[in-house]
């Protein structure tokens, strides 16, 4: 199973780490051009080389100093703002790459993202010969572990309750599902971080939590009980809730 980000991704680091080293290049050139030009001035100034090599030469050391030191500085802070900005870009395409594969599951699968409920919006849909999964992407980063009933991360509890968020969104599309009379069948929640490393290897308070690494195969390992007619029926639950909002549904099925 191939690890996010892709070779593009990586493509994409090298070539933004080029700009950088090419800003110090033109911050250092901009800063010999004034160099020579500060030796031409004590030149004209003093009137001789050998006033140049009595005192210029000591102006020239303190001033090629100063020069390195801003060139060096200012490639420093460029590093730093580029590091940012490539982390960010990688998340984004890590993010992307969770709707990536589910957009690759094949034609009898139902995909649909950014469904509004009364109690918020949920990340991914999957409905198939699998079942209703319902999957909220993270991207925070960092060890992701448990603690008995406890999601936490690094070691310390979240900033919210990740595990009642996904319940809730699950049981929202339970009583969606119970009120057209579809089915009265509860979505398995999903949790996929996209940019930590997980270790939870069991479900967490029933939630299954999972590293984007693992989770293509945790998709393939999910048993085949749904069956099409049930399938189908839901599907058009979805789509039918999700015209009714207003919104333009993204799916795929």
């Amino acid at each position: 199973m191939t690890d996010f980000p892709d070779a593009k991704g990586a493509a994409a680091y090298r070539k933004a780490g080029l700009v950088p080293r090419k800003m110090a290049y033109s911050h250092f050139t901009i800063g010999s051009f004034f160099l020579f030009l500060s030796i031409g001035g004590i030149y004209r100034y003093m009137g001789s080389i050998q006033a140049i090599a009595s005192l210029g030469l000591t102006v020239l050391v303190i001033v090629g100093v100063k020069i390195y030191s801003w060139a060096e500085a200012t490639s420093d802070k460029n590093e730093k703002f580029t590091d940012r900005a490539i982390a960010w870009r990688q998340g984004a395409e890590t993010e992307e790459s969770v709707g990536g594969l589910l957009g690759a599951l094949p034609d009898n699968y139902f995909v649909i993202n950014d469904f509004a409920t009364k109690k918020g919006t949920t990340d991914y849909i999957l409905v198939g010969p699998k079942g209703i999964l319902t999957i909220e992407t993270k991207n925070h980063q960092g060890v992701v572990t448990k603690h008995g009933e406890k999601l936490l991360r690094d070691g310390l509890p979240f900033e919210k309750d990740f595990i009642k968020q996904a319940w809730v969104q699950s049981y929202s599309f339970r009583d969606l599902l119970a009120g057209k009379g579809v089915c009265i069948l509860t979505p398995q929640p999903v949790i996929v971080f996209t940019d930590a490393d997980v270790q939870v290897t069991e479900r967490v308070r029933g939630v299954h939590v999972i590293g984007i690494k693992d989770f293509q195969a945790f998709l393939e390992g999910l048993p085949v009980w749904m069956s099409e007619r049930l399938s189908n029926g839901i599907i058009e639950c979805l789509w039918s809730a999700q015209n009714h909002s207003g919104k333009s549904p993204k799916a795929r099925g």
